[in-house]
Parts: C-alpha cells; structure tokens; sequence
C-alpha cells in the first residue's frame, strides 16, 4: 500500500463514514443545539470542511476554494470568509441558527471530492515538498480566512509544513478531532 491509498482509505473512513453518520438521527435543532456551551455539531463540521478547504486547496493545491467555485456562501446563507478559529460564542451560535444544514453537506461532500481529487494527483515526491510559507501567508490575508483572535494558526501552518502533512493534518485529524467523536447524542436533546 503506498501512501495515496492508505490516505484515501482512511479519508473515506471519516469523511463518508463518520461526518456523514454525524447528521443522522438527529433532527436540525439538535445539529445547531450548543449542549452545555459546546460547539453545535454544525458548526464543528462546518469549521472542519472550512479548514480543508482551505488547507488543501489554497496550500496543496495552489487553487482557489471550492468555497468561491462554488458558491457556497450564498448557498449556506452565511457571509464568512474565516474557517473558525477565534470565533467568539455568540458568532458560533449565530453560525449554528443560520446554516441551511443540506447545502453544509452538499459543501462537505465538495471539499471531499476536490481534495480525494488533489491527493491523486501528486506526484510521488510532491508529497514531500514544502509549502512555500509566502503561498501560505498570501492565501490567508487574500482570503480572509482567519479573525483576529486566531491569527496564532498562521504561524502553526507556516513551520515548514510539507503537502502530505496538510492532506493529513487538515484532511484526517481535523475530521478526526476529538469533539466529534466524543459526540454524545443523548446530550443532544430539544
């Protein structure tokens, strides 16, 4: 098994497998409720298909985001640029009340394919190369992906990161975060 296999085979494990199981059984009030304070389960998956979006498109690939190809803004009633790091309370749950939850899948689904899509197309050894920190920093402020109060992420993504660590990073562990798989669903009550 090379790398790009043993990538996709896990990517398909969280991506079509856990996310897409994470919006069943649970009515739309509960995909936006914030038990305890808590991310709501929309905006976690919203922020992790935002990271990748961001992550793999803008770094990996040197592309625009499917978020702009798309339309998804307008499409996902909202009118945020940022992938969520930062966000005060009050701005997660304004996210969570607003977002049109089908038009949030069909965009998880469209990250999902542009990056199963970025990751085929390497070439072997580009897994390797390192992402010039002036592409990094250039697609940030471009693209207005971070607030104020997460400009500390810039600097965790600039330290030298090669392609394969963002395809991993953003594209595995970020859908593999913690808050997602200690989901509670008895907790997610209306």
């Amino acid at each position: 098994m090379d790398a790009l296999e043993l990538f996709m085979e896990r990517y398909d494990a969280v991506h079509i497998g856990f996310v897409g199981e994470l919006f069943q059984g649970l009515t739309d009030a509960q995909l936006r409720q914030r038990p305890r304070g808590v991310n709501s389960i929309a905006w976690l998956v919203w922020h992790l298909t935002r990271v990748q979006d961001a992550g793999v498109s803008r770094f990996v690939g040197d592309r625009p985001q499917v978020l702009d190809e798309g339309d998804w803004n307008r499409r996902m009633g909202l009118d945020r640029r940022d992938v969520g790091p930062g966000m005060r309370g009050e701005d997660v749950e304004a996210l969570s009340a607003a977002i049109n939850l089908p038009a949030l899948r069909d965009y998880h689904r469209a990250v999902a394919e542009r990056t199963k899509a970025i990751a085929a197309s390497l070439a072997p050894g580009a897994w390797t190369e390192v992402v010039p920190e002036a592409r990094i920093r250039r697609a940030v402020a471009t693209d207005g992906m971070l607030v104020d109060a997460g400009r500390w992420v810039e600097d965790f993504w600039v330290a030298n990161r090669a392609r394969a660590w963002f395809l991993l990073q953003v594209g595995l562990l970020e859908g593999e975060a913690p808050e997602l798989r200690q989901v509670d669903r008895r907790h997610w009550h209306v």
